[in-house]
């Protein structure tokens, strides 16, 4: 029982963050102009979603109870974010690092589940596992985006 409540206390954190990387992708789309990096940050976000009705799905089965938004900390951050990248007209690579720096960070977070897939059922597993390869991708993309 300990485990279980220590596992749904660690998909709980993950969604607080996806929920976090959601809104920054919004926000991400809302301050750049039209084009692909905004396109980009647009099917981001959707992605979150379909993690965030995953981990709640999880979560649930475990018999928890999910979180229903990210951190206040995080508002905060987005918002300085924001504000910087307001001041420069050319904001899309200073964009695409804060976004590079948090999907970073999600890798790490599915890094625990992915070597411990007996930890979470085996359809959560799929969608981890698939959205890790999405966060790989986004990665390499943002790399790309930040050299140009």
């Amino acid at each position: 029982m300990a485990n279980q409540t220590k596992l749904i206390k660690y998909l709980n954190q993950i969604l607080k963050n996806t929920y976090d990387g959601l809104k920054s992708y919004k926000d991400a789309a809302r301050n750049v102009e039209e084009g692909e990096i905004r396109e980009f940050f647009i099917a981001r976000a959707k992605e979150k979603l379909v993690l965030i009705d995953a981990i709640k799905e999880e979560i649930y089965l475990l018999e928890g109870v999910p979180v229903e938004e990210g951190s206040l900390m995080n508002l905060f951050s987005r918002s300085w974010n924001n504000f910087k990248t307001s001041l420069d007209h050319d904001n899309a690579k200073e964009i695409a690092k804060y976004c590079l720096q948090e999907e970073k960070e999600r890798v790490d977070e599915f890094g625990v589940l992915l070597r411990n897939p007996e930890l979470v059922s085996e359809g959560f597993f799929a969608v981890l596992e698939e959205q890790n390869e999405k966060n790989l991708a986004a990665i390499k993309a943002l790399v790309e985006q930040v050299k140009s």
